[in-house]
C-alpha cells in the first residue's frame, strides 16, 4: 500500500493510494484537476477553494453565506452536513462542528494509515448562535492559532455580553445611538441575537450584514433586525432608541449623535484606545491548549496567527511534537506515514 502524503499545497493536502483532498486552499492554481476540495467555513480567508473548477464540498450554510457575501454561485458543488461523511476512494472524511459560525466545520480525515483532524477556525465555548467545537482523538492535528499567545485569555462570554448591553443602554440614556462594529458573518449575527434576547431594542444593520442575516435565517437561526436601507430601518435610525451594527471599516454618519465600539478578540490588545469588547468567534489561548490535549495527537501542526508561540507552549506544556506550518508552498509535513 502506498504511503500517505500529507503536506501544504496552498491549503492542507492529503494524498492516499487512490485519492487527493485539499482543504481550505488559498488559491487553486496548483491543485490537481482530479482533487476534491473542502471548504471549512465562509470567511474570505478560507473560501479560496470555491474558485476551484473541480468538485468542492462544504456545508450548505457555508456555501449560502459565501454566496450572500460575494454573489458567487458555486458550481460543481456537493453539500456535506455537519456529522455527515464522505468517501473518496480510500479516504473517509467526517465533518464536525467547529463552533466558529453557522456551518463551520472541522474535518476528520481517515486514511488507511492515519487519522488527521483539521480544525479550520474553532470556538470552544457555546454562544447564542453556535455550539462549542468538540475535540476528536487523532494521530495528527492541524489547528489554528489566531489567538495562540498567552496574552489572549477571554473573559466569560456572559460577562462580555453584559458589558456590551450595559454600554449600549448607557449610550442611549445619554441621547446617542450605539454603533457597534462587527465582522459581517458570524460575529454580527451573534450580536443581533444578543440584543434580541437581552433587550427590547430594535437592531438596525448595514446592508452587508443584512444579507448574511438572511442566510442565517434560512439556516435555522432566528434573528430580528431591520436593514438600514429599508423604510422601517431608516425611520428607526432617524428617531427611535436602537442599536446600529455595521462592518469594521464603515464610517457612514447616520445623522444623529452616536458612539462607536468594536466587538473583537483583539480588544485585549487595544489598551483602551477605543471602546472595544473582547467577543471573539475563535478559541483563546487556554482553550486551544485544552483542545490539543483532549485530541491527544502524536503530531500537531499549527497555522495562522501566533503559530510559533502556540507550538512552543504545546511542546513544553504537553510534550507534544508541535510545529508551525511553513509559509512556503508544497512543503511535506509528515515524512513517516
Amino acid at each position: 500500500m502506498r504511503e500517505d502524503r500529507v503536506g501544504w499545497l496552498d491549503g492542507l493536502f492529503v494524498g492516499a493510494a487512490n485519492a487527493t483532498l485539499v482543504i481550505d486552499p488559498s488559491t487553486t492554481r496548483r491543485i490537481p484537476k482530479t482533487a476534491r476540495v473542502l471548504v471549512s467555513h465562509a470567511h474570505g480567508d478560507h473560501t479560496g477553494g470555491f474558485r476551484y473548477k473541480g468538485l468542492k464540498q462544504s456545508t450548505p450554510q457555508t456555501r449560502d453565506i459565501h454566496h450572500a457575501l460575494h454573489s458567487h454561485r458555486v458550481g460543481s458543488f456537493r453539500s456535506l452536513e455537519i456529522n455527515g461523511q464522505l468517501l473518496v476512494d480510500d479516504i473517509r472524511v467526517k465533518a464536525l462542528d467547529a463552533g466558529h459560525m453557522l456551518g463551520s466545520a472541522q474535518f476528520l480525515v481517515e486514511t488507511p494509515n492515519t487519522s488527521i483532524l483539521y480544525t479550520g477556525d474553532i470556538n470552544c465555548v457555546d454562544t447564542l448562535t453556535t455550539k462549542a467545537a468538540e475535540p476528536e482523538k487523532c494521530d495528527i492535528l492541524v489547528i489554528e492559532a489566531t489567538y495562540g499567545s498567552p496574552h489572549y485569555r477571554f473573559p466569560a462570554r456572559d460577562t462580555v455580553y453584559a458589558g456590551i448591553v450595559e454600554w449600549a443602554l448607557g449610550t442611549i440614556k445619554e441621547g446617542r445611538v450605539p454603533c457597534l462594529h462587527v465582522y459581517a458573518a458570524g460575529k454580527a449575527q451573534e450580536v443581533v441575537r444578543l440584543f434580541n434576547v437581552y433587550t427590547h431594542l430594535p437592531v438596525v444593520v448595514n446592508p452587508r450584514l443584512d444579507v448574511v442575516n438572511e442566510a442565517y435565517e434560512r439556516g435555522g437561526v432566528h434573528l430580528d433586525w431591520f436593514s438600514s436601507e429599508s423604510r422601517d430601518g431608516k425611520t428607526i435610525l432617524d428617531k427611535d432608541p436602537c442599536v446600529y451594527l455595521t462592518t469594521p471599516s464603515d464610517r457612514v454618519h447616520i445623522g444623529r449623535r452616536w458612539s462607536r465600539a468594536y466587538a473583537t478578540g483583539w480588544a485585549l490588545s487595544l489598551n483602551g484606545r477605543v471602546t472595544a469588547f473582547p467577543l471573539s468567534s475563535h478559541a483563546d489561548f487556554e482553550q486551544l491548549v485544552s483542545f490539543v490535549k483532549a485530541c491527544d495527537p502524536e503530531k500537531v501542526y499549527v497555522f495562522t496567527g501566533f503559530a510559533e508561540d502556540l507550538g512552543r507552549v504545546l511542546g513544553s506544556r504537553l510534550g507534544v511534537d508541535a510545529r508551525a506550518v511553513p509559509s512556503y508552498m508544497q512543503r511535506t509535513l509528515v515524512e513517516d506515514y
